[in-house]
């Protein structure tokens, strides 16, 4: 019994000393979480952006074409279906790209060595 309440406090020694190494790891992968979150909503929002505006005008650009013609309305509703065409594309590209790794990865592979470290010990 007082074999297992010395490994105890040896694993609380161990754990405490350990826990500032764990706050440091979890800022560090904040940190650059947050910077690449950024970077990716930045690029995604300017993509977004001029996706929709070259989106708007190829379909003003395709119904003007057919202005004078007996297929303007085909040629409005060829619009509307190349957007959905398009947007269903979007869709089923964005679900193929999910990210590899996971957040806070390098953390939690540390919690888990610590714990299996605890397990062995006792």
């Amino acid at each position: 019994m007082f074999e297992t309440l010395h490994k105890s406090k040896q694993i609380s020694v161990i754990a405490l000393d350990r826990l500032g190494d764990y706050i440091e790891l979890l800022r560090i992968e904040l940190k650059l979480q947050g910077r690449e979150i950024g970077m990716q909503l930045m690029g995604f929002a300017v993509a977004g952006l001029f996706g929709v505006l070259a989106a708007f005008f190829v379909g003003v650009a395709i119904i003007v074409s057919f202005w004078d013609s007996d297929y303007r309305g085909l040629a409005a509703w060829f619009v509307v279906a190349l957007y959905l065409g398009v947007a269903g594309a979007g869709v089923w590209l964005a679900s193929k790209h999910k990210p590899a790794a996971s957040a806070f990865s390098t953390l939690r592979s540390e919690l888990k060595r610590d714990a299996d470290l605890v397990k062995e010990s006792l």
